[in-house]
């Protein structure tokens, strides 16, 4: 019987998922390791082969993680899936629970949390650090934000929304508007701040310092 865990981890920081790779080789885990840094390199080798662990940052490149976990359901069933992100906020960690994620890490968690969390063969919970404080930064559109990039009111809304990882027919119900409308909102909202996804706003946001 082969003990032997296939890990695959995809970061594009490259000295990050190296040291990653490195503290599970020192740990006495029987391990083989892929360490990949791009979205494409990522999927081409799940579906090239089969994996018991997917270790993946939240932004990958241009790549949503959360989009490219959902993309590849169908090659990651019975895999344990850790997202492992410096994005900590309570909305990522719902959207992570709901999207079939098995665990949620910050970055700075500590080697042993996260061998653990590779250790753990536990499909069935769902393990994520509890935030230090339930407060959030995601409150009120920062107005030099607004006045930079020409957002309109409702841009704003969608945009609060988008990061709290509501869909575009979610967010048509709560601003009673149309599914059309809000995509029309999303490409406009990505042409003015210059985003392609859901991560790079996110991103965006958190490397401002922008409180929505």
């Amino acid at each position: 019987m082969n003990l032997t865990k296939k890990i695959l981890i995809c970061d594009d920081h490259i000295l990050f998922s190296n040291g990653i790779s490195e503290i599970i080789e020192k740990s006495g885990i029987t391990a083989k390791i892929t360490v990949v840094n791009t979205s494409s390199r990522c999927i081409e080798m799940i579906k090239a082969e089969p994996i018991d662990v997917f270790i993946c940052d939240l932004n990958i490149d241009e790549t949503d993680g959360f989009s490219l976990v959902e993309s590849l359901k169908n090659y990651l069933i019975g895999v344990k899936i850790i997202i492992l992100t410096a994005y900590y906020e309570d909305f990522l960690i719902q959207k992570a629970k709901k999207s079939g994620v098995h665990a949620f890490l910050k970055k700075e968690s500590t080697p042993e949390e996260l061998l653990w969390v590779i250790e753990n063969n536990d499909l069935s919970e769902f393990y994520f650090q509890k935030p230090k404080s339930n407060k959030s930064i995601f409150n009120q559109i920062d107005e030099s934000f607004t006045n930079q990039f020409k957002l309109s009111k409702q841009e704003k809304e969608i945009i609060k929304l988008i990061v709290r990882g509501k869909s575009s027919i979610e967010i048509s119900e709560l601003l009673f508007i149309s599914k059309t409308t809000v995509s029309t909102h999303r490409r406009n909202i990505n042409r003015k701040l210059e985003i392609t996804n859901v991560g790079s706003l996110i991103k965006l946001v958190h490397e401002n310092n922008i409180l929505l």
